[in-house]
């Protein structure tokens, strides 16, 4: 028998290592009932799913369309495949002509690419998983104006937790959902509109739109936290109950989204808004905008959601005051940092995984053939399934080792 290779070795040692970290950590227990949660309940990984494919198909539907307004030089590529191989010696990293081809340069490079959206990924744990961008058009006009009453759920809840701000707060949503409609449009028309009026006010215009698809998003995710907190609990519900408990408890995430979408939109939105007039143009080079500022930027975002990575589920599932949300995640930092620490860890090596396969598959194919057209719409699931999986653990580690009595939403789900 010949001996085993240097690459037969690293994926036993690597699939050992996996086990060992599954088996021994002090947050098993969560992982196995985080999985339970999710097949009991599969509207946890279909709805961030749903969202994932859905922009993955929008952005290849931009693409098509693109393909045939754009001259023929700058058209983005499609092929059928590239040209199979058959030279045993390039059986991983293939060649340029072969259907797979992923250089070790590339497999590099695309190893540290990843470590910035899976940090995001993490944070997005604790704030929001994924872009709600395009079913925001749908979702805007059915929360604000039409659907069966939630927006009168909305309207009550804002008044009753921010009193004579809730009319500032519902009219700044009703524009945002607005510029999220009109954002959707601005991707049709950049043949139709003037190119300067296009480019300068579209991305006002997106980043109006922005704010919108961030509070649908933590909308969503509040919906999921309960969801699962609900496995967790035993409590039975019917599902229009939940959304409307899902409201009233966005309500009180309200005033920590609001700060992470403020450094948000002052760090990432207005640089990329300013830098399209003439007047601010100096001071947001192009190019030292997109090859530092905004991953600065993206990291302070993701610092500050981590530094208050228990404050959303602490207000979404029992606590109305952003001040006593905090003091209650200080007390169970100090209490348990060492299962809270191991959950970290774990969930960022499961997103840097499935973010690291994404891309390699993704530049393996090659871009624009059938099976890179193929995988960009099945990856979403992949890591829709881990994101889910990962979320309703995070509610099992918070049941376990944060504070022991839950109340205010166990009371209003088991209401109904």
């Amino acid at each position: 028998m010949p001996p085993l290779s240097q690459t037969a070795w690293l994926m036993i040692g690597a699939v050992v290592g996996y086990a060992l970290m599954m088996g021994t950590n002090p947050v098993r227990a969560c992982l196995r009932d985080g999985w339970r949660a999710v097949r009991r309940y599969p509207s946890l990984w279909l709805t961030l799913g749903m969202l994932g494919f859905a922009h993955a198909v929008f952005s290849l539907g931009t693409r098509v369309y693109l393909a045939s307004v754009l001259p023929p030089e700058d058209r983005p590529v499609f092929l059928w495949m590239r040209a199979a191989w058959r030279d045993p010696k390039l059986w991983l990293t293939g060649s340029p002509e072969s259907l797979w081809w992923l250089p070790t340069g590339e497999f590099v490079r695309t190893i540290r690419s990843s470590l910035l959206p899976s940090i995001e990924s993490l944070a997005g744990l604790f704030d929001n998983l994924v872009s709600t961008f395009p079913l925001v058009v749908l979702a805007a006009p059915l929360l604000l104006l039409i659907w069966r009453g939630r927006a009168k759920t909305l309207w009550a809840a804002l008044h009753r937790r921010f009193g004579k701000w809730a009319v500032a707060i519902y009219l700044a949503l009703t524009i945002s959902g607005l510029a999220a409609i009109a954002k959707v449009v601005l991707y049709g028309t950049p043949q139709i509109l003037p190119p300067l009026f296009w480019m300068q006010w579209g991305q006002v215009i997106a980043a109006g739109a922005f704010g919108f698809e961030y509070l649908l998003g933590i909308l969503i995710q509040v919906f999921l936290l309960l969801l699962a907190y609900a496995w967790v609990r035993g409590l039975n519900f019917a599902t229009p109950a939940l959304i409307d408990v899902a409201l009233r408890r966005f309500v009180c995430v309200l005033p920590w989204s609001a700060l992470v979408l403020l450094l948000s939109v002052l760090l990432i939105e207005v640089p990329l808004m300013l830098k399209n007039f003439p007047t601010f143009a100096e001071y947001f080079p192009e190019q030292e905008l997109f090859a530092r500022r905004l991953v600065l930027a993206r990291l302070a975002v993701a610092a500050l959601v981590l530094a208050g990575a228990g404050l959303q589920i602490t207000l979404a599932l029992h606590v109305s005051s952003l001040r006593k949300a905090w003091k209650e995640y200080r007390q169970m930092l100090v209490r348990a940092w060492w299962p809270l620490a191991w959950f970290v860890v774990i969930a960022f090596f499961h997103f840097f995984v499935v973010t690291a396969v994404q891309e390699n598959i993704a530049y393996g194919v090659g871009e624009g053939t059938a099976l890179w057209i193929v995988w960009r719409l099945l990856s979403p699931w992949l890591f829709a399934g881990v994101a889910a999986w990962l979320l309703a653990s995070w509610v099992c580690v918070y049941q376990r080792f944060g504070r022991a009595s839950h109340g205010t939403a166990s009371e209003e789900i088991s209401a109904f």
